[in-house]
């Protein structure tokens, strides 16, 4: 079942065009425009993005399309819902990368199956730590000027 932004499922799908140089990158959250933001900050860097607006459609990505990361967003969902969908993707590929990213007040969770937890501190923290999980694969040299 596929919808738009108004469905309250947001289930949508984007699929990338990749060269085999370019890093796959699947960004789940619930909210769209974080999405873009996230897409369009990770494309700048080189990736190839896909995006998955909610859990049956982190799911449904999860099965069809294997990434070299996955980044769960559960800076506006909350730790709990983050974790649940990264324990689903992790049941679905065991040795799929994952990343989640959550509010600093969180805290690194003592028991989580995410390969590395990312706070949500700006966007070059984000891009730092998603290129080191992805062996250095991305381009954050327009991120080392001071930007964030």
């Amino acid at each position: 079942m596929e919808g738009n932004a108004t469905d309250p499922l947001c289930i949508q799908i984007a699929v990338p065009s990749v060269s085999a140089a370019q890093p796959l990158v699947i960004v789940i959250n619930d909210d769209q425009s974080l999405l873009e933001s996230r897409r369009k900050l990770l494309e700048a860097c080189g990736a190839s993005v896909s995006t998955a607006c909610g859990e049956l459609m982190a799911i449904r990505e999860a099965i069809l399309h294997p990434v070299g990361l996955v980044l769960i967003d559960a800076t506006n969902v909350g730790l709990e819902h983050g974790e649940k969908i990264c324990e689903i993707v992790r049941s679905i590929r065991p040795d799929q990368l994952i990343g989640l990213l959550v509010q600093p007040e969180c805290g690194i969770p003592t028991d989580t199956s995410a390969d590395r937890v990312i706070h949500r501190t700006g966007p070059r923290r984000m891009l730092v730590e998603a290129n080191e999980m992805l062996s250095g694969r991305l381009n954050v040299d327009l991120w080392q000027n001071g930007n964030s």
